[in-house]
């Protein structure tokens, strides 16, 4: 009988130790061992497998193994790029709709920093917007034309198609056919009208009724673009100082339809 008490004595000398132990602890160690689980779970990181030269344009595509140039069949303009994936999904689009007696022509896709700054700074020249003066020139201009470094052109998902007309889709015979048809058919293919109708309050730019992007490439380089804008992005082009008040970040690059 006497036995039995030093025996549960010995079993339970783990347990002693171990209270001791815990107690013996700073604070700050109890507290990094309760959340410890928590803390090594990895953040997501948007960004993970994307090439931050994509994001503002800051790069030759042609360079560049992620990018295919387009086939003559597909447009008439020499020597522009798509993303591989993009131009295989509108390939097998394009192919749908000529079987159903649609004409789709690509007249503008992948446009790096530089390119975009030329469109820009000719728009800021040019006599059309010449009554206008500083941020409110910025802010015309802004209604159909992207600033360089924010532009979905530069990711190499987004294409224009037909004409840049929304008077051509809406009033022409066969521009009504072709819009109809991409309202029906092109979101099976992943392409997707980003700039639709302005009036149900998105903020941004105009509706471009020609402009279609791939989202299934396009989403992922919009959400890194969100939590990581690319710095130097917004700088030498004219009226680029306007950029963070207008919000081209907010209104403009994260302006856009969902379906």
């Amino acid at each position: 009988m006497k036995k039995i008490p030093w025996l549960l004595f010995l079993s339970l000398l783990p347990f002693i130790w171990m209270s001791c132990s815990e107690k013996q602890s700073k604070p700050e160690e109890r507290n990094a061992k309760k959340h410890s689980r928590v803390d090594s779970i990895p953040q997501s990181n948007p960004c993970m497998g994307i090439n931050p030269a994509h994001l503002a344009g800051q790069f030759n595509p042609a360079d560049d193994s992620e990018f295919q140039v387009i086939s003559e069949r597909f447009t008439p303009k020499a020597r522009i790029f798509l993303r591989i994936e993009a131009l295989a999904a509108f390939e097998a689009m394009w192919s749908a709709a000529r079987k159903d007696g649609i004409e789709l022509v690509i007249l503008s896709a992948t446009r790096n920093w530089t390119y975009q700054r030329g469109i820009w700074n000719r728009k800021w020249s040019g006599p059309r917007y010449s009554e206008f003066e500083g941020k409110a020139r910025a802010i015309e201009i802004l209604k159909y034309s992207a600033m360089p470094g924010s532009s979905r052109h530069h990711w190499g998902t987004d294409i224009d198609l037909n004409a840049f007309e929304n008077e051509w889709f809406e009033n022409d015979t066969v521009g009504k056919a072709v819009y109809a048809w991409l309202k029906a058919n092109a979101p099976q293919y992943g392409y997707h009208q980003v700039y639709g109708d302005a009036s149900n309050g998105r903020p941004g730019y105009r509706e471009e009724k020609w402009h279609w992007s791939y989202l299934q490439l396009a989403d992922p380089l919009l959400a890194c673009y969100l939590s990581h804008p690319p710095n130097g992005a917004f700088e030498g082009f004219e009226g680029a100082q306007w950029s963070d008040s207008i919000g081209i970040v907010e209104s403009y690059v994260n302006g856009i339809d969902r379906p």
